[in-house]
């Protein structure tokens, strides 16, 4: 299965080099972080998690690895470290990188969060939180399709994308970066939402198509600007700043808190099902 999306994703990232671009547009606010050089991005992202997320961890790791088209070098690449001995439960971003946690978050309304701190105009660390709490055996999302799209969607949010749709009700479009009732697809919702598709990595080659005469990541995880280590930003709608966007359902998805400085912290969230608007503020 693995293999035969690789190819799928592959063969769609080729189609669209050869045809131009296919209009990708899903930026997060044009956030992102200093590339490499011209179109390349080299990321280490930490993941402190349990046996249960690791495969869907580290299937999305793997999958945002953008795909190699026509000898040109990978647009992203991810370096995993695996340090189980952080603490899950502050999920303290780290400076350079990306951290992923899993941790039993509480009853909050919230499946996953992503958050992005920016310096200067781009990203200088991220988070992902992944909430135990609404994957208990038995419960709804306790499911390998709900834990790979939450996952894939918010280490997706981590480096700049945001959504391609956010209806719900819509038939899937192939990409974790849709909002769905059906994680895994399949009747009138179509194809999973459980990995990246072509679109996707069209827009991460948007998004990293010029390099910085002043990087701000130097190579993977290090960084050549004065440090700026503020801690982690919380884990309830009261902690993550002003509310700037809303999803289809009327529901607060976006918060930006203010440091000063150019200095800010992004919030991005994945609502459960039933979390109702007013829960949300």
């Amino acid at each position: 299965m693995k293999m035969q999306f690789r190819v799928a994703a592959l063969a769609a990232v080729s189609a669209a080099a050869l045809s131009g671009p296919a209009g990708a547009t899903h930026s997060w606010g044009g956030y992102h972080w200093s590339a490499n050089t011209a179109g390349s991005l080299t990321l280490n992202v930490v993941t402190a998690n349990t046996a249960v997320w690791e495969p869907s961890i580290a299937t999305s790791i793997s999958d945002w690895h953008t795909p190699v088209v026509n000898g040109a070098p990978a647009v992203l690449t991810l370096n995993r470290t695996v340090n189980n001995s952080l603490d899950r439960r502050k999920c303290s971003p780290i400076a350079g990188k990306v951290l992923v946690c899993n941790y039993a978050y509480g009853k909050r309304g919230w499946l996953g969060i992503a958050s992005i701190w920016l310096s200067n105009g781009h990203i200088s660390q991220g988070t992902t939180k992944l909430n135990d709490s609404y994957y208990t055996a038995g419960s709804f999302y306790d499911t390998p399709a709900w834990r790979a799209l939450v996952a894939c969607q918010e280490v997706g949010h981590d480096f700049g994308l945001a959504h391609q749709d956010e209806g719900y009700t819509a038939p899937n479009l192939g990409t974790c970066m849709d909002y769905t009732n059906d994680a895994d697809g399949g009747g009138t919702y179509g194809p999973s939402n459980e990995h990246p598709n072509g679109h996707d990595y069209d827009q991460i080659a948007s998004i990293y198509n010029h390099s910085h005469s002043n990087l701000t990541l130097q190579t993977a995880g290090q960084t050549s600007s004065p440090a700026w280590h503020p801690g982690p930003i919380g884990d309830s709608p009261a902690e993550w700043g002003r509310a700037v966007h809303t999803d289809r359902l009327g529901r607060a998805d976006t918060f930006v808190k203010d440091f000063g400085n150019g200095r800010r912290a992004i919030t991005h969230v994945f609502w459960t099902l039933e979390t109702k608007r007013h829960e949300t503020h």
